[in-house]
């Protein structure tokens, strides 16, 4: 006869046990501290035993839950192996993924409908955000994000590069009756983008003007934006010259709400990466939104 086993209590255990804490096990199993201690009271009234001794600086496991925390972790090893081999035979339903703000209104919004037209059955559910995310906790298949491609326990594919140059509307230009090129900086306003949540070294225009041996144009002039997608939606707009990330931008280039004023790229030291736990590996909708992610290149 099977028995009526209190799973919440043992996964609680299990997590409590492997950390020998309450208030790490809380945090990877999103509840409150007192929930865990709740919880493993529960199982101990359950088992007539206790499973841990409660000192002042910490938690021991006792012989009964040592002995019961390494009996269980192989069982939910295996409990989540068959969760997984259930998901990875599954290429239809939601695909939830983490960005960044500016990619996913500059790159990610302009490409939505190839991916729906090239995969119907997958329904994307993004989630735009700066925070970091941790996999064991929150409901993310993968992420994109700007690094260096160093995310221990991930699988780490590079999309693309990226590097900055100066661009502003053409229809600037044209009411100012300039030429689309770097001599237009001396008459422009310089907008700012202040932010270092993407690249702590992305180039300034201090930066990009010495390299471009500019030094008549003043660095230090102009509005400052915290957010880049501002900084690029005011250039469109026609409020001034901005150092626009030539991939992130591509399509407003194309489509001629930009303009490139120079040739004259300056590398980030970060790169966008897919990332994604390796036991993601297998599953069909990540390999689906690799593959497609790859492709746009």
């Amino acid at each position: 006869m099977t028995r009526n086993y209190p799973l919440t209590a043992l996964r609680t255990f299990e997590a409590a046990g492997r950390h020998l804490s309450f208030i790490e096990a809380a945090s990877e199993l999103s509840v409150t501290p007192a929930a865990v201690s709740q919880q493993v009271k529960r199982l101990e009234a359950y088992l007539e035993t206790p499973l841990f001794q409660r000192l002042p600086r910490g938690l021991l496991l006792t012989d009964a839950g040592q002995a019961l925390l390494q009996d269980l972790r192989p069982v939910f090893v295996a409990l989540d192996g068959a969760i997984e081999k259930v998901k990875e035979q599954q290429a239809t339903g939601a695909l939830t993924i983490s960005v960044a703000p500016m990619f996913a209104t500059k790159w990610l919004l302009p490409r939505l409908d190839q991916f729906h037209e090239a995969h119907p059955l997958i329904d994307l559910r993004i989630s735009s955000s700066l925070n970091l995310i941790d996999f064991s906790r929150d409901s993310f298949d993968a992420a994109v994000r700007l690094g260096d491609g160093n995310y221990p326990g991930l699988c780490a594919i590079k999309l693309f590069d990226e590097a900055v140059v100066p661009m502003c509307s053409p229809v600037l230009l044209e009411r100012l009756g300039l030429q689309a090129d770097h001599e237009a900086l001396h008459q422009v306003v310089l907008l700012h983008n202040d932010s270092t949540a993407f690249d702590p070294n992305s180039p300034d225009w201090e930066g990009w003007l010495k390299a471009a041996q500019l030094s008549d144009v003043d660095a230090t002039r102009g509005p400052r934006f915290q957010q880049p997608d501002h900084a690029i939606q005011a250039a469109i707009d026609g409020a001034g010259a901005v150092l626009g990330w030539r991939s992130l931008v591509q399509a407003d280039v194309e489509a001629g709400r930009l303009v490139c004023l120079s040739n004259l790229d300056i590398s980030l030291s970060s790169s966008f990466y897919l990332v994604y736990p390796e036991a993601f590996e297998s599953r069909p909708k990540v390999k689906v939104l690799r593959e497609w992610l790859s492709a746009q290149q």
